[in-house]
């Protein structure tokens, strides 16, 4: 999700606890909520980092148990408070983080160190302006009515639960309807995927594989799908001495639908890598790694391309 969306529901995270109207329980909730987009700065030194480094160790259980212990550190050095309720805030905070991001389509190593892989439910885009609604307007109501303050903010969570639980209905209902698009048009997929478009959760990107090539198309559950989908061919390009890069290898490491293709650009051999799994739309991808190869077989340059 979106920095702001965490924020808010940081917020709202502590303002449900027994003492979740004190500013430094709130100062707790919404830094460890916010936190764990601080490895956005490995970008600074690894330009690859939003795939390699992101979401892994920041947003793990135990690298967010060690973040929240700082937070709870740093906000008690600045308010005596209970340090252990400090870090309880801190912790749920971040906790409401991972949990927004596994929602997502990116990916996150929730069980880091003890696997790097990334887990996605795939229901929701990067930026759900309904999720945040809800979280906005309960966090509102709990400062507004703050007798009921934990009430109203309990019944916020129970609320955005309730849109998860409908989402995850819909994606379903949206999987079922690209399997059968694909029956359609003669296609055998061996395996398929659905990831979540913005604005919410109505407009979806299928993504299919089969032996000779990739398939993708957009689509909207309250439109026809009438559109051939977009296909990608296989390469039988030897990549092998490119795929030891370092680069390389972590792009295919974070990619689900991994293709490739061979240009050239004066003179030199482009070697384009793009992970399928990201469509090329205004708040997302493509996902793309390119490299420039001269005749020796030189990496020249190399290109990431990201949105998120």
């Amino acid at each position: 999700m979106d920095i702001v969306t965490h924020g808010i529901t940081g917020l709202l995270v502590s303002r449900s606890l027994p003492r979740g109207d004190s500013r430094s329980m709130m100062a707790a909730g919404l830094i460890g909520a916010l936190a764990p987009d601080l490895d956005v700065i490995a970008r600074l030194w690894d330009p690859m980092a939003a795939v390699t480094v992101h979401r892994t160790a920041t947003h793990s259980f135990l690298g967010g148990a060690v973040i929240a212990v700082l937070v709870a550190g740093l906000v008690w050095g600045i308010r005596r408070d209970s340090f252990f309720h400090l870090f309880g805030s801190a912790y749920l905070g971040l906790l409401s983080h991972i949990g927004s991001d596994l929602l997502t389509s990116f990916g996150t190593a929730i069980l880091w160190p003890l696997t790097d892989r990334r887990f996605a439910l795939a229901q929701h885009y990067l930026i759900d302006p309904i999720f945040t609604i809800l979280a906005l307007g309960f966090l509102v109501a709990s400062f507004r009515l703050k007798q009921r303050r934990i009430s109203w903010a309990n019944t916020g969570l129970l609320a955005i639960g309730l849109y998860v639980v409908i989402a995850a209905a819909v994606q379903r209902t949206a999987f079922i309807r690209w399997q059968e698009f694909m029956e359609l048009q003669g296609i055998l997929p061996t395996r398929s995927a659905l990831l979540p478009l913005f604005p919410g959760p109505f407009r979806w990107l299928g993504v299919s594989e089969t032996e000779k090539g990739f398939y993708q198309q957009s689509f909207a559950l309250y439109a026809s799908n009438t559109d051939a989908p977009n296909f990608f061919s296989k390469s039988n390009a030897d990549l092998r001495e490119l795929e030891r890069l370092r680069e390389v290898q972590g792009f295919l490491r974070f990619a689900r639908f991994p293709w490739k293709r061979e240009l050239y650009d004066r003179g030199l051999r482009v070697v384009e890598y793009r992970d399928l799994a990201f469509a090329d739309h205004p708040l997302g991808g493509p996902l793309s790694l390119r490299l420039w190869v001269d005749e020796s077989g030189n990496v020249r340059k190399f290109e990431f391309g990201h949105r998120f």
